[in-house]
């Protein structure tokens, strides 16, 4: 592999772009301009407080301008702390921007004493570094950044913030020197999207929001994207804020969006990677999933079961021009025609059939919401909780407030009392079981321990729609098809009979009373049996994990360069032995789902009598229109090829996509009767929209599963 192939980039940070490290240099064999070394005094560092600023007045540069010929060349600081893992450290320049020299990194280990940061004079990053920290590396942002042109005369600023109790110290002294043959601001080019964030100088809070830019590049499959490019998919306001729970501790953050018209004072629906038009976004960062693929394989194996999961897309980040790694674009889940497509519940909805829906909640950690009438008896202090996700907390009416907690007591008192499977009295009437099941299925062949406590959601329609309460959509995979210190070597056992008051949140045993039912059983084995033919088929899931994985080969190498943490124990508490390379994580990643699904094939209950077809055809939100009755694709599911019929005339154009967005196919076509083959023997499995363009008005669209 070329050297560009691997890291695409063009700037002048060599030493970095060497190690990985994705800021490179334009190193200068002469050094015309004596380096000039400028020092600031410390103080004491507040314990799992907000961080704390020491300034340094720089005067008198030898050049005022701070780039390539002379500019900012190496940052040392020293500092006496008791637990180098609870720090993180940032160098703000005299103009506002802002670079990490290191996040949480050391543990358990003490002071960071006479550590230097240098773009020029080595290759170790910080992170391969043990307390305390003696000696020269590279930080974990680019030092470039700080050399844009800028006038380096002025106040700059060292921020240290301690993120956890018990733990104190303070900063000795530190400092910065000026010199020849500086590093200069990081481009980044990459072969998928590009998605730039700037917050103007602004933290990003957590649980609050700023607003930001946002831009958005991406010239297509075969294209670089170059972060100098103009954002030709989005460029444009938005707020952001820090997002998740424990993911919220993470150094890659996850961040919740909304992008805002030109005023930010709407906000502003957009389409985003062929996405349907919405304003309501997440950024998941890649830290605590090394194969970045976990969340994506889940979301479209329920979307192959014919249900709604969230629609997402790969990107690299860069944040106020840091390189922050890899993440996935994805939608937010909400009530929308082509989300959760449940009717919009206005607060004037307060009797009636209108008041039955739509309602959207969750249950997760205690927040705003409701709790139950029933705990388990073995910890009778604690209640189920459920919080609200539509109609929010603020804006729910109280008669709406009662009616969905009335609903749930009812069900939870079937599902809790003397007959659950009484097929008048019992659980049953009550949910949509095609919704329970499947929900099921997916969080135990991913052996997801969260998919029964938290990050749970359910949703409801209208009477008049549906009556039914459904379970999903699903969400939440970073933690799944992992081997975890507490789970059996053999990936065996099932996560839904799991004591509800071991978790940190309680389980919720509704699958475990469901499962004892046979109607319910038969159902589940039934969808097991039909699915581990076509969206769960050990070779169906191996192939799209594979197809990832070569998109992302160049784009991993960047994030664990920012990121050090192959081989290393993250996020989740996982056991080893650990992956030491992408590759091995993929390895590893078939290897634990293949043997789930040789497990769940000789152990789930049930009986399956009759032969089952449950429509996996997903609803990926295509309006329907007058045309779309004229088009048709045979055989769907298709292998290796199928042909597209249209009867509606005055086509144009036929553009197949796939469900994240990305042309596959176009051809130019003519004519009133339209019979036109198409191979798509090396597509990856899943789900394509197939649009058929006319001289006027919408186009057809119908959507064919490859096999």
């Amino acid at each position: 592999m070329t050297f560009h192939a691997l890291y695409a980039i063009t700037s002048t940070c060599k030493s970095q772009i060497m190690t990985k490290y994705l800021c490179a240099l334009a190193l200068f064999i002469s050094f015309t301009t004596r380096a000039q070394t400028f020092s600031g005094t410390g103080g004491s560092i507040p314990d799992a407080a907000p961080g704390v600023y020491f300034t340094l007045p720089v005067s008198g540069l030898s050049a005022i301008t701070l780039d390539h010929t002379f500019g900012l060349v190496q940052v040392c600081i020293n500092i006496n702390h008791t637990y180098d893992g609870d720090l993180e450290a940032k160098l703000i320049a005299p103009d506002g921007t802002v670079i990490s020299l290191f996040t949480n990194i050391g543990g358990g280990g003490t002071n960071f004493t006479a550590t230097c940061f240098d773009s020029v004079s080595t290759s170790l990053p910080v992170s391969s570094g043990a307390p305390p920290f003696t000696g020269t590396f590279l930080p974990e942002g680019c030092l470039g950044n700080l050399n844009n042109g800028q006038n380096g005369n002025g106040t700059w600023r060292l921020l240290i913030q301690d993120d956890a109790s018990a733990d104190t110290g303070s900063v000795i002294d530190w400092q910065l020197t000026f010199g020849s043959g500086a590093p200069t601001p990081l481009v980044l080019s990459t072969d998928i999207p590009l998605v730039i964030l700037n917050t103007n100088g602004q933290t990003i809070p957590d649980g609050s929001r700023i607003f930001a830019n946002m831009k958005v590049i991406d010239n297509g499959v075969g294209f670089l994207n170059h972060s100098t490019d103009p954002g030709n998919v989005y460029d444009g306001n938005i707020d952001i804020s820090i997002r998740g729970a424990s993911s919220a501790s993470y150094p890659q953050k996850s961040y919740v969006l909304t992008t805002y018209g030109a005023d930010t004072a709407t906000d502003t629906n957009v389409v985003i990677f062929g996405m349907p038009s919405e304003h309501d976004w997440i950024l998941l960062s890649g830290y605590n999933d090394k194969s970045f693929i976990r969340n994506t394989l889940m979301f479209k194996l329920a979307n192959s079961m014919g249900h709604y999961a969230t629609r997402t897309r790969h990107c690299e980040v860069m944040l106020n021009g840091e390189y922050v790694g890899v993440y996935i674009f994805v939608e937010k889940i909400k009530r929308d025609a082509n989300r959760v497509n449940i009717s919009k519940l206005k607060t004037t909805d307060i009797s009636g059939d209108q008041l039955t829906g739509g309602y959207i909640f969750e249950h997760n950690f205690p927040s705003p919401g409701w709790t139950t009438q029933h705990a388990p008896d073995s910890c009778n202090t604690r209640f189920y909780e459920f919080k609200y996700a539509y109609p929010s907390f603020d804006s729910i009416q109280p008669q709406q407030d009662s009616y969905i907690q009335h609903f749930v007591d009812t069900l939870e008192n079937r599902l809790f009392g003397m007959a659950p499977f009484d097929s008048v009295w019992g659980y049953r009437p009550k949910i949509n079981s095609s919704s329970f099941v499947d929900y099921l299925l997916c969080n135990e062949m991913s052996w997801n321990n969260d998919g029964f406590k938290k990050s749970m959601f359910f949703h409801k329609n209208k009477d008049s729609n549906d009556p039914a309460l459904h379970a999903g959509p699903i969400w939440d995979f970073d933690w799944s098809l992992k081997r975890m210190p507490w789970t059996p070597t053999d990936y065996s056992g099932w996560m839904y009979t799991a004591d509800p008051c071991t978790g940190d949140v309680l389980f919720l045993p509704w699958w475990n009373i469901m499962m004892n039912d046979t109607l319910f059983q038969n159902e589940a084995r039934c969808h097991w049996e039909y699915f581990r033919q076509h969206a769960f088929h050990t070779d169906s899931i191996n192939r799209y994990i594979d197809s990832m994985a070569l998109l992302l080969n160049q784009a991993q190498a960047r994030h664990f360069a920012r990121w050090a943490i192959l081989g290393i124990n993250t996020g989740t508490p996982e056991a080893p032995p650990f992956s030491l390379s992408y590759q091995e994580e993929i390895d590893t990643l078939k290897s634990t789902i293949g043997k789930r699904l040789l497990w769940m094939d000789a152990n789930l209950p049930g009986h399956c009598w009759d032969p089952y077809d449950p429509n996996p055809t997903p609803t990926l939100g295509i309006a329907k229109n007058t045309r779309a009755t004229l088009l048709s694709c045979a055989p769907n599911p298709a292998g290796n090829k199928f042909t597209i019929s249209y009867s509606g005339g005055n086509a144009t154009s036929v553009k197949i996509y796939s469900q994240i967005g990305q042309l596959i196919y176009a051809q130019q076509v003519s004519g009133t009767l339209l019979d036109l083959p198409v191979d798509c023997a090396k597509w990856s499995t899943g789900i394509y929209l197939v649009c058929v363009q006319c001289a006027s008005g919408e186009p057809a669209v119908v959507k064919v599963l490859i096999e």
